[in-house]
């Protein structure tokens, strides 16, 4: 089954790279790729999905040969320049959008996002966009990430300088989901604000976000009592929207919010905000959800260690774009070989057993 997801992910792949309103879609120019050119957009499209963290020279060399193609490497940056970093962008969302989503916790599909930060060449065109202060040495991206954590997927990402608001990348994130299917948000203390727990509401998600002490009043005095799962209150009319500084839709915004304290090993508790039911999820049911959250952390461990995120061939923002989205489709396919894999070596191990118990 996975091994047909994987051929359905690379036809669609391959059949968005040679369609012609793809192409137009996407060329940064009108002239561009209409002559009759060495390197066409699909192979602009096969070369950056085909990057292996090598040298520039090395893998151009090396895609002449697979491709038989005769192109040095300024030849293959310039085409490059010629297709936007957008193309990819839309690739890696249609091609998640394949892989079929099986693994659910009680009937949900469980997303978490989360956040990288990597450095980037030292150019001056990066250096005026990308550097996060004067005193900076290196120029620096922020990138949040949306990622299906029992089916292991990336699903969505933004690509932006640093540093970079987390909540508001979150609810863009938020903005860009289509998905109709019941879900979990479970998202670290970095995430929460109004803001997006009214847009969680309005799109009609459920969360669990782990939350400080000091997010709001309501959840401070929670914190002090011997409560260990309760829902509170918390109302924000205009006065309180104005002196707290909190961004949201309209001018007031009251909701009900369940607290609960997770016991943690050395004695320490955190508090899970959420508004999953209690007649459906106990606070057991609540801390193992949150759990799940660590698995895109291990994802994004992957993700700079297997998949080489942060090694960009291109020194330029369009370029360096591509390969960030093209390293997200790469951890994408390389989950679904891992599970065929994983498949067949379970398979041998049965048969294995079989043989010896006969």
């Amino acid at each position: 089954m996975k091994m047909k997801t994987i051929n359905k992910v690379i036809r669609a792949i391959k059949r968005m790279a040679e369609d012609a309103d793809f192409i137009s879609r996407h060329k940064r120019s009108e002239p561009d790729f209409t002559r009759k050119k060495e390197l066409t957009a699909a192979d602009v499209v096969s070369f950056v999905l085909g990057k292996t963290g090598n040298p520039m020279d090395f893998e151009t060399l090396a895609f002449c040969k697979t491709m038989n193609k005769s192109i040095n490497a300024p030849g293959m940056c310039k085409a490059r320049e010629k297709l936007n970093y957008t193309a990819f962008l839309e690739i890696f969302r249609e091609s998640a959008n394949i892989i079929e989503p099986k693994n659910l916790y009680k009937g949900y599909r469980l997303i978490s996002y989360d956040g990288i930060k990597g450095e980037l060449p030292r150019t001056p065109e990066l250096m005026d966009k990308y550097r996060p202060s004067k005193e900076a040495l290196y120029p620096q991206f922020h990138a949040v990430a949306e990622y299906d954590v029992l089916n292991c997927v990336y699903t969505n990402a933004i690509f932006v300088p640093s540093p970079a608001d987390e909540r508001a990348l979150a609810c863009k994130l938020l903005e860009e989901h289509d998905c109709e299917m019941a879900e979990i948000l479970l998202l670290d203390r970095g995430f929460p604000s109004i803001m997006l727990i009214q847009m969680m509401e309005k799109y009609g998600k459920k969360y669990v976000i782990r939350v400080s002490k000091s997010f709001l009043k309501e959840v401070n005095d929670f914190g002090k009592t011997q409560s260990k799962d309760k829902t509170i209150r918390v109302d924000y009319d205009k006065r309180r929207k104005t002196t707290n500084r909190v961004k949201f839709e309209g001018g007031e915004y009251s909701f009900d919010l369940r607290c609960v304290k997770i016991d943690l090993p050395k004695g320490q508790t955190e508090i899970l905000v959420t508004n999953l039911p209690k007649s459906e999820f106990s606070r057991l049911d609540i801390g193992e959800l949150y759990n799940y959250r660590w698995r895109i952390e291990t994802a994004f461990l992957d993700l700079k260690y297997a998949v080489h995120v942060e090694d960009f061939l291109s020194k330029k923002e369009n370029s360096i774009k591509q390969e960030f989205y093209a390293s997200l489709i790469q951890a994408n396919l390389s989950m679904l070989f891992m599970d065929v894999a994983n498949q067949v070596i379970m398979s041998k191990k049965k048969r294995i057993r079989s043989w010896n118990t006969q």
